[in-house]
């Protein structure tokens, strides 16, 4: 089975599509980056790529968004007169690392005894979308309120599957997992900050790795931050990298 970008779910929908760029749209929560975006199909021409920010800055003026994100394809360093122009313009560029895992190749060595590791239930489900509500706070109350609203409809619809980890009866950290026909995305892995580094992540990955034993086990990682480190040394495969570039503000 190959693994691209492609087997990672992309959680909207598709507004446009052309021979250059699909754009992606999510109403639910207008100002998720990840998923309100242009993805560039191959690497554009410099006019090309401003003809498609002049598109989505329409777009995103007309429905009240107030950010730019357009991503480039896989593997694919951004053009040097782009990544030039995208700077000069105030967008920061960032990249997503993709990996990849066999549940068996995975650690089963006995971790944190105290912590409990469930799907989420009626009983769970309100500590489940306190955790993201405080977490999701740091970009505005009204992202963190669409963004529970919309994590609540996951559950009420069975979008995904809901993990959560509890210490004490409290739940203390959590994790989506994105079921398709041949592999298991883990998404959202998250643990509050005062639990971190105890091993509660690598708890809630044990219990993926059993529930879905018979499927590749795929996640995406901020190419900048540490995370990544954890998941080579837990045996994740590297599968490949994609830029991206993001303005925060249209002025």
């Amino acid at each position: 089975m190959t693994l691209t970008f492609q087997n990672i779910n992309i959680f909207a929908q598709l507004e446009r599509e052309t021979e250059l760029y699909r754009h992606y749209q999510l109403d639910e929560v207008k100002d998720r980056y990840d998923s309100n975006f242009i993805e560039f199909l191959s690497n554009p021409t410099l006019s090309e790529l401003q003809a498609a920010l002049v598109y989505l800055q329409h777009k995103h003026r007309q429905s009240g968004r107030q950010f730019l994100k357009v991503v480039f394809p896989q593997d694919e360093e951004i053009p040097i007169e782009l990544h030039q122009y995208l700077l000069s313009n105030q967008f920061g560029i960032g990249s997503l690392e993709m990996y990849a895992i066999k549940p068996n190749v995975f650690t089963r060595e006995p971790i944190c005894p105290e912590v409990t590791i469930e799907f989420v239930s009626p009983r769970t489900l309100e500590g489940y979308l306190e955790i993201h509500y405080k977490d999701a706070l740091q970009w505005g109350e009204s992202y963190a309120q669409a963004r529970s609203a919309m994590l609540k409809r996951d559950y009420e619809l069975k979008r995904t599957a809901q993990i959560v980890a509890a210490y004490n009866g409290k739940v203390v950290g959590s994790l989506d997992v994105i079921e398709s026909a041949n592999s298991a995305e883990i998404d959202n892995l998250f643990v509050l900050p005062a639990h971190q580094k105890k091993g509660i992540g690598t708890k809630l990955q044990q219990f993926v790795m059993k529930h879905y034993s018979e499927k590749i086990i795929i996640l995406v990682a901020d190419g900048d931050d540490t995370p990544r480190e954890m998941y080579t040394k837990q045996g994740y495969s590297y599968i490949g990298k994609r830029f991206s570039a993001l303005k925060t503000s249209l002025g």
